[in-house]
Order: structure tokens, then C-alpha cells, then sequence
């Protein structure tokens, strides 16, 4: 592509990447609806404030954990309408600077090849969902990798903020634990447990009190019969598979460890490798792996970007076309987000309904063995030239 052209897609590219964002902004300050988080969470906060706790009462729905509450908690010192113009404009700068902070990581100086991405990310459906709190956690949690090797504290902090969201930032901390970062994660265990005590403090309660009442609390929101099941998870198969919710329940635990047993594996393989080389593919396993077991809603896909990044990255030595294939594949789904554009559309008994309701299990399970075998093709490709020196 001459340099001309390029400008052009450039530019096209930008554009689309401006409408998505500037969709998100419309709908969410015109759709009271899709602030129902933000709303439910500012009301916690409020209560939490006010000395009530959340996690005890038989009725007990926050199934966020107390630091979430602790650190979120400024938000309701805030007038609920001046909230969620507020929060959008929050959430428009947040989704550049995640997409930044994942494609820096591996994109060598090179300002056009970091960019292409970038904005391609902010083409996704996801991107535009404005008021929900996972690109906070995500912009914390890829801030924590940036400094992970360079100011340790300072990325034991960040990461520390962004467990907030334990499914969304819990990832990274499990990358950081089976790397050998052992100081990143003290650092940032501290963290959830200066805002876990400070939560206590604030109403008088005993810490185990606090830890049984939200336990029982996920245990009612996501397991047995009644539990969330999301768009991306192996639960939704276990579930459609047997009638009996433990059963199904054991399958799903017993799956996603069996799981995670496996990328623990492989990052255990090079522990050390740095990001550059190919190592964002271990950190986009443990995302990917997060998708899979925990409920997830469409808008938690941006999960998928460091996986993204690591596909559009990676070296392939043959320049074969086919490389495209999959980032084309991945960008058509994310943009298009199957289950949300053809599910209303789709009859009940109609054959190809229960494939648009399974889209993004799909997806995110094809997702995962992609990247762990052009990772693992990776490695022992470096391990022949090694051997061939």
C-alpha cells in the first residue's frame, strides 16, 4: 500500500472508530436503561456511606467485592443526574488508553503499526458499551503489566485497583503469581485488603462476617439452578447438557480448572519471557481463560484484546496471506457481535438459534486454543534455531 492509500485507511479507520464511540455516548446518555450498573452501584456505594452494610441481609444482591465498594465510593458523594455524563466522558477516554497500553507493549516504536489496532479495537461493539466499570479494571490491570518489571510497587498498586473487578483484573494477578512477580501480587494483595478493611471499619463489621456474607452472595447470583449464566462461559454448555444444576456446576468448575491447569502449564514453560517476544500471548490465555469460567456479559469482550494484539503481532515468518485470516475473522465477530444483532431476530425453533446463542462461547474457546498453539509453535520454533546453532 502506497504511503497516499495508507493515509486514506488511516483515516477511514479513525472515522468508523469516532462513529462506534460516538454511538456508545449517544446511547448511553439517551437510554437510561444501560445505566442500571452504574445506578446499582452508586446506590451500594451511598448505603455504604451512609454505615449500612451490604453483604449480610437475606436479600443481599452486591456481588461486587467491599474494596470495589471502598475505592468506587467518591462516585456517590456526586448528584446521580451530573453521574453518567460524567462517566461517559470517563469511559470515552478510557477505551483509547486501554487499547494504547495493550498495543505498546509489542509494537516497537512503530507508530502506524500500533495505531491500525488501536483504532481497529475501537471499532468493537464492546468498546462502545460506556457506562460499566471492566475497562477501569482492564486500563488498571494493563497499567500494572507496563510497570511490571520496571517499578514493581507502582504496578503492585495499579493492580491491586484494579481487583476491583477480581474477574477482569484476576488474570493478570494469576500471570504475575505463576511468572514469579511475587512482589507485584504482595503489593497488591495489600491493597484489597487495606479497602476490604477499610469497608469494615466504615460500619463496624467483623472481616469474616463481611467474607461469608459475600460469599453467599455469588453463590446465589451464579451457582445452582437460578445462577447468571453470561455469553461467553462454559457454564452455559454444562447447563444445557444436564438438568441437575450440581451437576452441572461440578462440570463447570471441574472444566475450567482443567483449563487453567493447562495455561498454567505453558506459561510455566518460560516464565521470564518478555512481552515483546511473545509472551502477551500467556496474559491473553489467563484472560481468555476468565471469559470461559466466570459469567460474562458481551460488553466484558474487550477482554479479548490482548489476544487480539498477540494475533496481529505475532511473527510469521513465511508472510503467507493466510495470516490474515484470523484477525479478519476476529475483527468481523466483534464488530458485528452475532448474538445481540441476530438473537432477537431468531425464532425458537428455528435450527441455526441455538448457534447464535452459543456465538461467543465459540468464539472465545476457538480464540483460546489459536493462541495457545501459535504460541507453543512459537517456542519450538526458538528452541530448533537453538539447537541448529
Amino acid at each position: 500500500m502506497n504511503p497516499r492509500t495508507g493515509r486514506v485507511a488511516l483515516f477511514l479507520l479513525a472515522a468508523a472508530a469516532c462513529v462506534n464511540l460516538a454511538a456508545g455516548a449517544t446511547l448511553a446518555l439517551r437510554d437510561p436503561a444501560r445505566a442500571s450498573d452504574l445506578r446499582a452501584m452508586y446506590e451500594w456505594c451511598g448505603r455504604w456511606l451512609s454505615g449500612e452494610g451490604l453483604y449480610t441481609a437475606a436479600d443481599a444482591v452486591t456481588d461486587y467485592p467491599p474494596n470495589a465498594i471502598v475505592m468506587l465510593s467518591p462516585m456517590a458523594l456526586l448528584p446521580w443526574p451530573w453521574l453518567v455524563p460524567l462517566w461517559t466522558a470517563f469511559a470515552l477516554a478510557l477505551a483509547p488508553a486501554l487499547a494504547y497500553l495493550a498495543v505498546r507493549l509489542v509494537s516497537r516504536g512503530d507508530p502506524v503499526a500500533a495505531a491500525v489496532p488501536m483504532l481497529l479495537f475501537l471499532c468493537w461493539a464492546s468498546s462502545r458499551t460506556l457506562l460499566q466499570f471492566t475497562a477501569l479494571s482492564m486500563v488498571l490491570a494493563w497499567l500494572s503489566v507496563r510497570l511490571v518489571d520496571s517499578h514493581r510497587l507502582a504496578s503492585g498498586v495499579a493492580l491491586g485497583l484494579a481487583l476491583f473487578k477480581p474477574h477482569i483484573a484476576g488474570p493478570i494477578a494469576l500471570w504475575a503469581l505463576v511468572t514469579g512477580r511475587a512482589r507485584v501480587v504482595i503489593a497488591a494483595a495489600a491493597v484489597v485488603i487495606a479497602g476490604w478493611a477499610a469497608y469494615d471499619a466504615r460500619i463496624g463489621e467483623n472481616p469474616l462476617t463481611t467474607l461469608a456474607g459475600y460469599y453467599g452472595v455469588l453463590g446465589r447470583l451464579h451457582a445452582g439452578p437460578d445462577g447468571l449464566v453470561g455469553r461467553t462461559g462454559l457454564r452455559g454448555w454444562t447447563m444445557m447438557l444436564t438438568a441437575d444444576s450440581q451437576a452441572a456446576d461440578a462440570w463447570w468448575i471441574a472444566g475450567s480448572a482443567f483449563v487453567l491447569a493447562g495455561i498454567v502449564w505453558l506459561a510455566r514453560r518460560d516464565p521470564r519471557r518478555p512481552l515483546a517476544a511473545g509472551g502477551l500471548a500467556i496474559t491473553s490465555l489467563f484472560c481468555l481463560w476468565s471469559l470461559f469460567a466466570f459469567y460474562h456479559n458481551t460488553n466484558n469482550l474487550i477482554m479479548m484484546l490482548p489476544a487480539f494484539v498477540f494475533v496481529w503481532f505475532v511473527d510469521d515468518r513465511s508472510g503467507s496471506p493466510r495470516r490474515w485470516v484470523p484477525i479478519v475473522l476476529l475483527q468481523a465477530a466483534l464488530m458485528f457481535d452475532v448474538p445481540t444483532r441476530l438473537g432477537p431476530r431468531m425464532a425458537p425453533e428455528h435450527w441455526a438459534t441455538l448457534a447464535v446463542e452459543h456465538f461467543d462461547r465459540v468464539l472465545v474457546v476457538a480464540t483460546l486454543v489459536y493462541v495457545a498453539l501459535r504460541w507453543y509453535r512459537l517456542k519450538t520454533d526458538e528452541g530448533s534455531r537453538t539447537e541448529d546453532i
